[in-house]
């Protein structure tokens, strides 16, 4: 049986492994997820190398979302990364701006996530 702390150190892993392989589906740049984690590009090689992001911080929460993001672009496109990439560089009337951008902040991120779920439920 886990005790608490590896539960949590599992919890992390998890999070990190999914979020760094969402972020690639994504193609997105370590400079990039820096930005949108709101750390430093060695931090990002840090939690890269040590793959770990705890789910209850602020970067576990937008690593959530960006995973949340991906799946929802995949459900929506099929799986189709040509369309996914196309909607990430591509102007949208809804969110007023391109979603790769938009996503850098907590604001944006929440925005186009928001869109594309709701895509998905119409």
């Amino acid at each position: 049986m886990n005790t608490s702390s590896e539960q949590t150190l599992n919890n992390k892993t998890i999070l990190a492994k999914a979020f760094f392989n969402a972020s690639e589906q994504l193609n997105l740049s370590q400079t990039q997820l820096a930005v949108i984690l709101g750390i430093s590009e060695p931090a990002i090689n840090k939690l890269r190398s040590e793959c770990q992001i705890d789910p209850l911080s602020q970067q576990g929460e937008r690593a959530l979302s960006v995973i949340r993001l991906f799946k929802s672009l995949y459900d929506l496109s099929g799986g189709d990364r040509d369309w996914i990439q196309q909607f990430l560089k591509t102007k949208n009337q809804v969110t007023r701006g391109i979603p790769l951008k938009q996503i850098e902040t907590a604001h944006g991120l929440v925005t186009v996530l928001q869109f594309v779920e709701s895509s998905i439920q119409r």
